[in-house]
């Protein structure tokens, strides 16, 4: 007998809930084991025997997202799927950094919320197909280095090449090539434009 993804629901909106509950359990694959309209009830309630936790990130007592990084930090085993009307970047980020791998909207066909089911469960990230185009070009990791955001965040303190380049012990040709390596990695032109997709994307 296969065995069944079990899904706890987080949601306040009770008639949402119960129509999302009924369309769940119509797959063969998928059983609703518990359900909370809270962050505390849902912590109450919470057991290691759930894989996948769909959420809603406006709860009446608290942020779904903090409420995801508590219960990754109890249950690291656990997927967490947010159902949002959000598509920052910024929003995502902080979201997948507290341990949700799978966004959709409340608006989504079924369809959606199944397959991001699916998706985390195997391990997966699941970002709905309405995400905007910025927003995907936004979360792309440009492979900075800890010593590349070093450098962004000094020029964005003010500090002038040479003042930099004299804090990192190197010379200012050698600053002036890494600058350049920075500015390729963002695919920029120019330190301005360079510092605005660094706030863009969280990095510095």
């Amino acid at each position: 007998m296969m065995k069944k993804i079990r899904i706890m629901l987080i949601e306040d909106h009770n008639v949402f809930r119960e129509g999302l509950k009924k369309l769940l359990e119509l797959e063969e694959n998928m059983a609703v084991v518990a359900e909370a309209g809270s962050c505390r009830e849902a912590l109450d309630i919470l057991t290691k025997d759930i894989d996948v936790i769909l959420l809603d990130i406006g709860l009446p007592d608290g942020d779904g997202i903090e409420l995801a990084g508590k219960i990754k930090e109890k249950y690291p085993h656990i997927k967490h799927v947010a159902l949002t009307t959000y598509d920052d970047a910024i929003f995502i980020k902080k979201a997948m950094e507290c341990g949700i791998k799978g966004f959709v909207p409340k608006y989504a066909f079924f369809e959606e919320i199944r397959a991001a089911v699916l998706m985390t469960h195997r391990g997966g990230t699941y970002l709905y197909p309405g995400l905007s185009t910025n927003t995907l070009l936004n979360l792309a990791d440009p492979g900075l280095s800890e010593t590349d955001l070093h450098i962004l965040q000094l020029l964005a303190s003010g500090k002038n090449q040479k003042e930099i380049a004299g804090s990192l012990f190197i010379s200012l040709s050698t600053f002036r090539r890494r600058l350049r390596d920075i500015l390729a990695k963002l695919n920029v032109s120019s330190v301005e434009e360079a510092l605005t997709t660094a706030v863009k994307k969280g990095l510095i």
